[in-house]
């Protein structure tokens, strides 16, 4: 350690309807499992769907007890250039666990919990919006949408909070 990983996706790759092109730097300073570890994800003229992804990545293991996995994910100097130009930079960080199917093989039964964090944007016109993790927000392998927990957003045109719900599998938020 530590190791470094490219990730080349040369002038355009497509799956799954996502076309990708650039260079991801990935650098591990341990492995994943152990408490400390940090993986750096590093952008390089990196598009997707012809939109620019700028900054860095970091996600670090602050595991305490192995039945309950543990990471942070920091994004510093965060920047979107949209097909016409227009650009939203961005950071935050949050805190995220896995509460269930932590000693299985099988990740349908994976469910995870934003237990904090915090992430602002920037518009090109001057706006911005920060939300914040009230409640902690679940969010089950099993199901495309947050299913649970609560947002703080304020901004300049936004103040208020938005709840995901009962812990129903569902893509309603009140």
């Amino acid at each position: 350690f530590p190791k470094i990983f490219t990730v080349d996706f040369g002038t355009g790759c497509l799956n799954n309807g996502i076309n990708r092109s650039g260079i991801l730097t990935i650098t591990l300073t341990n492995y994943l499992i152990n408490t400390g570890c940090q993986m750096t994800v590093e952008r390089s003229n990196y598009y997707v769907n012809g939109r620019k992804i700028e900054g860095t990545v970091v996600y670090e293991n602050i595991t305490s007890n192995p039945q309950t996995p543990k990471w942070t994910r920091t994004v510093t100097n965060g920047k979107l250039t949209t097909i016409t130009g227009g650009v939203f930079t961005f950071s935050g960080t949050r805190t995220v666990q896995q509460i269930a199917g932590v000693g299985t093989l099988n990740l349908g039964d994976n469910i995870y919990e934003i237990l904090s964090g915090n992430h602002t944007v920037n518009r090109p016109n001057g706006t911005s919006l920060t939300v914040t993790v009230l409640t902690p927000l679940i969010k089950k392998y099993a199901c495309n949408y947050i299913s649970q927990g609560q947002l703080n957003l304020q901004g300049t045109y936004l103040d208020g909070v938005l709840d995901y719900g009962d812990n129903t599998c569902d893509n309603t938020a009140i």
